[in-house]
């Protein structure tokens, strides 16, 4: 299944430049993301379309029954897929209204230091108290499951 998001230069949760910082500083502060990751958090430089891919772990080919993320990375750019940048998953978040309950998608990125110093991936979660975007921990020593689904962006063709 493919789905599409179209990432706004400069838009991170809000299309108001000057509401970016608090609104992510109040969102890393709810989920233990270390908020100086924020002050280098980088969005594209101009709006681009950005194609997405949503696999199950186990969709990926992987010889392995219980991947690492660093392996699920290694083969999904066998595959032709890359890193989502930072701001899909808050974008995707706003433009993601119909997921359906109980999904939950983990997004391919450049992982963010929590408080704690472990490694998070933003993840679109839909329970019956509504839409989120939350934090899932991607240590390099997890295992995932072939059943998760992760999203993936697909690569560019060049022009």
């Amino acid at each position: 299944s493919v789905q599409f998001v179209q990432t706004a230069q400069h838009a991170y949760y809000l299309a108001n430049q000057a509401n970016i910082l608090p609104a992510v500083q109040q969102f890393c502060a709810d989920q233990r993301i270390d908020c100086a990751y924020v002050q280098d958090f980088q969005t594209l430089k101009k709006s681009e379309r950005v194609d997405l891919v949503v696999l199950k772990v186990g969709d990926l080919g992987i010889p392995k029954q219980y991947p690492t993320i660093d392996e699920i990375c290694k083969r999904a750019e066998e595959l032709g897929l890359e890193l989502c940048p930072p701001e899909t998953g808050p974008q995707y978040r706003l433009q993601y209204t119909d997921q359906p309950l109980g999904e939950w998608l983990r997004m391919v990125m450049k992982q963010i230091n929590d408080s704690d110093g472990n490694p998070d991936v933003f993840s679109l979660e839909r329970y019956d108290r509504g839409l989120w975007l939350d934090g899932s921990r991607t240590k390099p020593t997890i295992k995932w499951n072939p059943g998760l689904e992760f999203v993936f962006r697909l690569r560019k063709l060049e022009t």
